[in-house]
C-alpha cells in the first residue's frame, strides 16, 4: 500500500517527519508519497511551491520509502483532493490518503467528500479525541468511509507560529536544514526592515524582551484561538517597548499625556507615537495594544489584553506568581488578563506610591469581566 499525504508543508516541521516514520512503520505500506500543494483551496501560501519542495528534501534527506510527488507543481488554479486522488489511484494502485484529525472534522466542507471516500482509506492523525473528532469520526464511517485512527498523536505544532517565529529570528520544531535554508533565502521575513532598526535603537536586553513578548503573545493567540490577525500580533508585540529607551534622551513631553512624564509608564503613550511616525504602523488597534501595555485600561480589546499579559508573562518573567499567572491566561484570556491586572495592582499597592489612573480604571474593568 501506498500513503499518499498532502499538504501545503509551509514549512515542512518535526511533526511532519515524526508522522512520515510512522506511517513507514505501518504494517504493508511501501512508501509514503508527499504531495505538496501548490494552491491550496482552503489557505494562502505565499511561499513558492519549489521551495517547499526544497524543504522537504532538506528534512528528509537520507530517509528511504519517500517519494515527493510533482501533480500539483504545473498550474495556478485550484487542485481539490476529489480530483487528485482519482488520478494518484490510478499512477500507484493500492493507496491509502493520509489527514488530520482537524481535517476529518472539516471534511464535509471539501468539494465532493463523498466522492473521496469512495476512492481509498483514510489514515487519520489525530491530537485528542474530542467529541467534534468522535462525531465526524461517526459521520463518515456511516457513510461507508474505511477510516483507521493512527496510533500515534502528534505534538500540537502549528505552521503558522513557525512561520512568524521566523520572522522574529526564531526557529524551533523544524530540522536544522530547514532552519537555515530559511534564513539562507530570506522565507519569512515580512518585517525584518522593522525588526532591525528596532534592534539598532533598542538596549539588547529590551530588544531580546521584546522579542519573547511577541513571541508569547503569538502563541497564546494560536493556542486561544483568539482570531486576531498574527500580523498584528506580531507587530504589537514586538514594538511595544519600541520608546522605552527614547524616554531618557530630549524628546517632545507635548506627545504624551503630562502626568505620565518621567514615569515608568510614559514610554507606553510614546511609544504609540514612536511605532506610528518612525515605523510606519497606521492600524490603530496595534497602536492602541503598545498605548496601554504597561497601565491597562478601563475597556481593553482582545489584542490589548494580549500584548498586556505577554509583556508581563514572557519566558524569561520571574517573579513570585509568575507560572499562576501564565497557567491561568494559558486557559483564557479573560480570566488571565484579570488575574495580571489584580496581581500588578497589589504589587504596586504593597510597593507604596502613586499608582497611575489607567492603572485603576483597568482594575475596575477586570474586576467587572
Amino acid at each position: 500500500m501506498i500513503m499518499i499525504y498532502g499538504g501545503a508543508f509551509n514549512p515542512v516541521h518535526n511533526e511532519h517527519v515524526n508522522m512520515i516514520k510512522h506511517l513507514l512503520g505501518v504494517k504493508g505500506v511501501e512508501k509514503v508519497v508527499l504531495v505538496p500543494s501548490y494552491n491550496p483551496p482552503h489557505k494562502s501560501c505565499p511561499t513558492s511551491y519549489s521551495q517547499r519542495k526544497d524543504m522537504l528534501n532538506l528534512a528528509l534527506e537520507g530517509k528511504q520509502g519517500v517519494e515527493i510527488c510533482d501533480y500539483e507543481s504545473g498550474g495556478e488554479g485550484k487542485h481539490y483532493t476529489c480530483e487528485t486522488l482519482p488520478y494518484l489511484k490510478r499512477i500507484y494502485g493500492d493507496i491509502a490518503f493520509v489527514i488530520g484529525g482537524d481535517s476529518l472534522e472539516a471534511l464535509h466542507t471539501w468539494k465532493n467528500p463523498e466522492d473521496i471516500i469512495k476512492v481509498c482509506p483514510l489514515y487519520v492523525f489525530t491530537r485528542g479525541k474530542s467529541k467534534a473528532f468522535k462525531s465526524a469520526l461517526k459521520y463518515w464511517r456511516e457513510k461507508g468511509a474505511d477510516i483507521k485512527v493512527c496510533k500515534y498523536e502528534p505534538e500540537d505544532i502549528s505552521s503558522t507560529l513557525i512561520r512568524y517565529n521566523a520572522m522574529l529570528g526564531i526557529y524551533e520544531n523544524i530540522p536544522q536544514k530547514v532552519a537555515e535554508y530559511i534564513k539562507a533565502n530570506g522565507l519569512y521575513d515580512a518585517y525584518g526592515d522593522i525588526i532591525e532598526k528596532l534592534k539598532a535603537t533598542l538596549l539588547p536586553r529590551t530588544f531580546a524582551h521584546s522579542l519573547r513578548t511577541a513571541k508569547y503573545a503569538l502563541y497564546l493567540n494560536y493556542k486561544l484561538k483568539l482570531g486576531i490577525s498574527f500580523d498584528k500580533v506580531l507587530l504589537a508585540g514586538v514594538l511595544h517597548d519600541c520608546a522605552k529607551n527614547l524616554c531618557a534622551e530630549p524628546h517632545d513631553i507635548s506627545l504624551v499625556p503630562s502626568d505620565s512624564v518621567g514615569s515608568p509608564v510614559e514610554h507606553q503613550f510614546l511609544g504609540a507615537v514612536v511605532a506610528k511616525r518612525d515605523y510606519g504602523i497606521n492600524d490603530e488597534e496595534v497602536l492602541d495594544a503598545i498605548k496601554y501595555h504597561t497601565t491597562g485600561n478601563e475597556v481593553m480589546s482582545d489584542i490589548e489584553k494580549l500584548i498586556f499579559c505577554s509583556d508581563m508573562l514572557e519566558e524569561n518573567r520571574e517573579f513570585e506568581g509568575v507560572e499562576k499567572l501564565r497557567k491561568s491566561i494559558e486557559k483564557s484570556l479573560d480570566e488571565g488578563y484579570r488575574d495580571c491586572v489584580l496581581h500588578q495592582y497589589e504589587y504596586l499597592y504593597n510597593k507604596g506610591g502613586d499608582i497611575y489612573h489607567l492603572t485603576l480604571d483597568a482594575v475596575r474593568g477586570a474586576k467587572g469581566l
